[in-house]
């Protein structure tokens, strides 16, 4: 016994380290600790021997749930628990261990990706129609100050009506059509809009049933905003006003100026403008969504309280009957019909007794909804109403016009028109 060292042995169930002088619960890491060991009572032992239960766990070292320093050989928490990752790796995927680390950053969400790419590509539509409806407002004003520069110019444009009326069909023209082509242009280049819809109809006789009905729906729009004026001003007495000209239709070629002017210009120019320009590419999104952005824009370029909810209801039926046709010389038919029946019910006025007037005035609205309301039972008994597309469903309606209507263009051209609309409003 004096020539052999003797060797402690542990209790049983546990082992020792591998210098063989502490103890350590089974199945638990080893430390290395140095060669003294704990004091009795402190580090893992009790009065009554070793803890059976409550040893630190994994990764904390030998002391350091016992309120004990750690040992210098290995810092607190300098490597994460067994099986794991560094800490914060990016491509960390939770396993072994439980709960991801705080530093823990998720991959991309690929829905949350496009969310983004198709709001950023909403924007830049509405950037261009926007900025598409400024230069219309702006190129009106620059158009209008260098022709009252021409001497003579202006006493020629309001002495002469044949005159001033050619001038207003040119005049649209431009104010028109060269703003909202260069928007066109951009959009192609960006590829936000191939080509527009030319071509024939999907269905001839659908097509010429459904330019009837919206004729009558754009009529009923205007019987409509002249009755919300009139009780607008009943009960607020606010009275909403629209530009009006003195030019009396008593003669053929004013009647065909008038004509091309009113209903033949705005036909083709408006419709390349509200019904291409602008719909077309939104109908990516839905085509109730590009309707309805499409509509507004086209009430909101008319400037005056009168005629605003008047082409935004006649813009919802125009957008809906080339949307369905696939074609948008429906709506250059409906945009004609509807513009002509106006400038007939103004040469009836200023031609006409006021009992053969009205005589003419209420024959041709009997025309009209009698046409509209045998076209659309036909329509409605004998053609599948075509159903409108929901487009692409990444963003909420409510993301789409929030992303279309708030972008700075767009917000400026409201506030120019609704600038210009308050100079038709009298109080």
């Amino acid at each position: 016994m004096d020539n052999q060292q003797y060797t402690p042995q542990p209790p049983v169930g546990q082992t020792m380290n591998g210098e063989q002088n502490t103890p350590y619960a089974a199945g638990q890491a080893p430390h290395t600790p140095p060669n003294v060991q704990p004091p009795y009572g402190a580090g893992g032992y009790v009065q009554n021997g070793y803890t059976p239960q409550g040893q630190p766990p994994y990764g904390i070292p030998y002391g350091q749930a016992f309120n004990m320093p750690p040992y210098t050989q290995q810092p607190p928490y300098a490597q994460p628990p067994y099986g794991q990752p560094p800490y914060g790796n990016p491509y960390y995927t939770p396993g072994y261990g439980g709960a991801p680390y705080t530093g823990y950053i998720a991959p991309n969400d690929p829905q949350m990706l496009r969310k983004k790419n198709e709001t950023r590509t909403v924007r830049t539509m509405s950037a261009a129609h926007g900025l598409s409806v400024l230069g219309f407002t702006v190129f009106a004003y620059i158009v209008s100050a260098l022709l009252a520069l021409i001497p003579g110019f202006r006493a020629a444009y309001t002495g002469n009506s044949v005159f001033s009326e050619a001038i207003d069909a040119v005049f649209s023209i431009c104010i028109i059509f060269v703003p909202f082509c260069f928007s066109f242009v951009f959009q192609k280049k960006r590829g936000l809009i191939k080509e527009l819809p030319l071509g024939t109809p999907n269905d001839g006789k659908a097509a010429v049933l459904l330019v009837f009905i919206g004729v009558m729906s754009c009529v009923a729009a205007s019987y409509a905003t002249g009755i919300l004026t009139s009780a607008v001003e009943n009960i607020f007495g606010v009275t909403f006003t629209l530009p009006e000209s003195d030019t009396v239709y008593n003669s053929v070629p004013l009647f065909l100026l008038a004509t091309l002017g009113t209903a033949i210009v705005p036909a083709f120019i408006e419709e390349f403008a509200i019904r291409g320009t602008v719909m077309q590419p939104l109908r990516k999104y839905g085509d109730k969504f590009a309707i309805v952005m499409s509509a507004l824009v086209f009430g909101l370029m008319h400037g005056n309280m009168v005629q605003i909810p008047f082409a935004f209801l006649a813009g919802l039926a125009i957008g809906y009957a080339v949307t369905v046709t696939g074609s948008m010389w429906v709506g250059v038919a409906i945009h004609f019909l509807n513009n002509f029946i106006s400038v007939l019910m103004q040469v009836a006025v200023d031609n006409l007794p006021d009992n053969h007037e009205n005589i003419v005035l209420l024959g041709l609205l009997a025309l009209v909804f009698t046409t509209g309301i045998v076209c659309l039972v036909v329509y409605l008994k004998n053609y599948a109403r075509t159903p409108l597309q929901k487009g692409d469903e990444t963003l909420s309606n409510g993301e789409k016009a929030k992303a279309y209507l708030c972008t700075v263009p767009m917000i400026l051209a409201a506030i120019s028109l609704l600038i210009e609309t308050a100079q038709y409003i009298e109080f």
